[in-house]
């Protein structure tokens, strides 16, 4: 499914055309298809990360994690990141990737 999406033209994946489309089709208003604020979590990633993303990744250097074991994660770029967002500087376009590594963490560890 995420192949085919890949594969559409970009004209109708940009902005989420065909979901709002079919939105549209089905009667929503304006205000939900095509809202003038668009939305974003943004903050809301930075603020998880920064509270209480920190805590869980020191754990997994503390502790150990499977991905680190088995080569998938550097510990000197987990622990280079965890620096950077103890210091309060917090970069969008490669520490939002942090819940993904936290998420694999957890995925490993259930299947374990």
């Amino acid at each position: 499914m995420v192949q085919l999406g890949e594969w559409l033209p970009f004209h109708w994946r940009e902005l989420k055309q065909l979901q709002r489309r079919r939105l549209a089709s089905l009667g929503l208003s304006d205000d939900v298809t095509d809202p003038t604020e668009r939305e974003s979590f943004a903050e809301v990633v930075q603020h998880a990360l920064t509270l209480h993303g920190r805590p869980l990744l020191a754990r997994m250097l503390r502790d150990g994690s499977p991905l680190l074991d088995t080569g998938l994660l550097d510990p000197d770029g987990l622990t280079a990141a965890l620096h950077r967002l103890s210091s309060g500087t917090y970069r969008e376009s490669g520490d939002a990737q942090l819940l993904q590594v936290i998420n694999m963490h957890h995925a490993a560890l259930a299947y374990l």
